[in-house]
């Protein structure tokens, strides 16, 4: 009975380390996510004038496989009227690519490279993940207060 008892505790056990595991591989997106906020950003739906505004098409948003999060610190209103347009000039905005996980992150950017800078890629993917622009499956394409991504290391 004690044995029985013994296998049934370390197998839970198991599991539970398995669980902490799996759960702790997930995206970095929802900590940046909480420090934005915390200085007065919310995230929009990325429409077309915002993809337009920041030279993003749909087609590299397709490439890329990524979630793409845009925040910002303005009010969008569909029905705007000139003093809002205005408000949004001093607002601050901030572009973040979401990718399933690292590796998706590594093999995007790796086809982008030539052959001699893929010999060199183990390399070159140490110190882009030292980079103040990459956080695990997250890059950061732009920002009005990058130091905020940053923090988030």
């Amino acid at each position: 009975m004690k044995r029985k008892l013994g296998i049934i505790v370390t197998a839970l056990a198991l599991v539970a380390v398995m669980l902490v595991g799996l759960c702790a591989c997930g995206s970095a997106w929802s900590k940046i996510k909480s420090a934005y906020e915390k200085e007065g950003y919310h995230e929009v739906e990325l429409t077309d004038d915002i993809k337009e505004a920041f030279h993003l098409t749909d087609e590299q948003v397709k490439e890329a496989d990524a979630t793409v999060h845009f925040m910002t610190t303005a009010e969008i209103k569909e029905d705007a009227t000139l003093a809002d347009l205005l408000k949004l000039i001093g607002a601050k905005y901030t572009v973040v690519w979401e990718y399933k996980n690292t590796d998706a992150l590594q093999k995007a950017y790796k086809e982008d490279l030539s052959e001699a800078e893929q010999e060199k890629f183990d390399e070159l993917w140490e110190k882009y993940q030292k980079s103040d622009i990459v956080n695990e499956n997250c890059i950061l394409i732009f920002s009005s207060q990058p130091d905020i991504f940053k923090g988030t290391k």
